[in-house]
């Protein structure tokens, strides 16, 4: 990781709390929160290029989700250990 320490993002990843990153030039920004129902919601957005929400789940814990969204290719069909070395904690 790029500008900070993997231990920390995934801490910070887990906890829900924002956090923005770049991989092979493109944006993104991540966070977990309780949506209006009381479930709780993760997702990835793209911020540049463009936006949209790239990946979400809700109502599973923060350690499922955590896990969920590690396992998922959702960087150019990569999974996120397959990346780390290459992201960039822009907000670390």
């Amino acid at each position: 990781m790029i500008n900070g320490n993997t231990n920390e993002f995934i801490d910070k990843l887990w906890g829900g709390e924002e956090v923005i990153f770049t991989y092979n030039g493109k944006k993104y920004f991540s966070q977990g929160y309780i949506t209006d129902e009381g479930k709780y919601r993760f997702e990835l957005q793209l911020w540049e290029p463009s936006a949209e929400v790239l990946w979400s789940i809700e109502d599973y814990s923060r350690q499922e989700s955590l896990e969920l969204f590690m396992s998922e290719p959702l960087f150019e069909g990569k999974k996120f250990w397959d990346i780390e070395k290459n992201i960039e904690w822009v907000d670390s």
